[in-house]
């Protein structure tokens, strides 16, 4: 990780020449490297420090609490697999919204356990949304899109998510789904290129493959995931667009295959909300 080039980002992006020699230089640093730092303030560093430290306290307590924290709406809150600990932050979307009691998959309320903890997390995740934003209108810029919005467009709303993992010492595979990823880990933000900007740039970025290196069994190590809104319906912006994915199906898809027993998987097959996705696929094709 010594040789990885580390970027400061602007306040916001216009298209400016110096936005031009920046986003050229994040496109040579993932095709050399498939990774990029970013340099932070102290403010963004302070926000990194409260999010570890409060994760870290969650992970302290009895996995009686712990695992209190699930929900059969969405894949958000607390799993583990073996000695591997994961908190999942996904939207938090209220009950009564119009997508819940339509039955879309993966739509709820975050189970929260304090509103200590969603508010560390929620203050470093909208921080992470922020930087996502700038770098959509980077890599647009430094791909040539015609339109330097195309890849902000797609993300508008996006479903985001992150998660929070604590792992004994050792090297683990982290996810590299999705379209952007920023990994936090030992206080350094890394920017990656997800399994969707592969798709979108039809094979130009590829995605990276990411290792976590953990030292400690109480080190925290964070995947933020800056993604399409979930009713999307893609296609590649890079040479032919022949290519079509839904992102909620994608998603969906993804997270059942990895919680198979889960109670949100239970119930997206007890309840048939798979033709629910297949309607909204069907309804994003026709204007993807």
């Amino acid at each position: 990780m010594a040789d990885v080039r580390t970027f400061g980002l602007p306040d916001c992006v216009e298209g400016t020449e110096s936005d031009v020699q920046l986003a050229d230089g994040l496109i040579k640093a993932w095709l050399a490297d498939g990774m990029f730092q970013l340099a932070c303030d102290r403010w963004q560093t302070r926000k990194i420090e409260d999010a570890v430290e409060a994760s870290r306290r969650y992970f302290t307590q009895p996995v009686h609490l712990k695992s209190r924290c699930v929900s059969d709406l969405t894949y958000a809150g607390y799993s583990a697999a073996g000695a591997v600990e994961t908190f999942t932050i996904c939207q938090d979307i209220p009950r009564e919204d119009v997508r819940v009691g339509a039955n879309w998959p993966c739509h709820g309320p975050m189970p929260w356990p304090s509103m200590e903890y969603r508010r560390a997390m929620r203050t470093f995740f909208d921080e992470l949304s922020r930087i996502g934003e700038k770098l959509m209108h980077l890599i647009a810029i430094g791909l040539n899109l015609s339109d330097f919005e195309t890849l902000n467009a797609l993300s508008e709303d996006g479903w985001h998510h992150m998660l929070v993992q604590r792992f004994p010492a050792g090297t683990y595979e982290l996810s590299s789904h999705g379209l952007l990823m920023i990994t936090v880990e030992d206080g350094t933000l890394t920017a990656t290129p997800g399994e969707l900007m592969e798709f979108l740039t039809n094979g130009h970025i590829r995605m990276t493959p990411l290792e976590a290196l953990v030292h400690t069994c109480d080190e925290v190590v964070m995947t933020y995931f800056h993604e399409p809104a979930f009713e999307l319906g893609l296609r590649p912006v890079l040479g032919p667009m022949s290519g079509y994915m839904h992102y909620g199906t994608y998603f969906t898809d993804l997270f059942m295959r990895r919680h198979p027993e889960r109670p949100t998987t239970r119930r997206i097959k007890a309840e048939d909300r798979l033709s629910v996705l297949a309607s909204l696929s069907r309804r994003a094709s026709v204007g993807a």
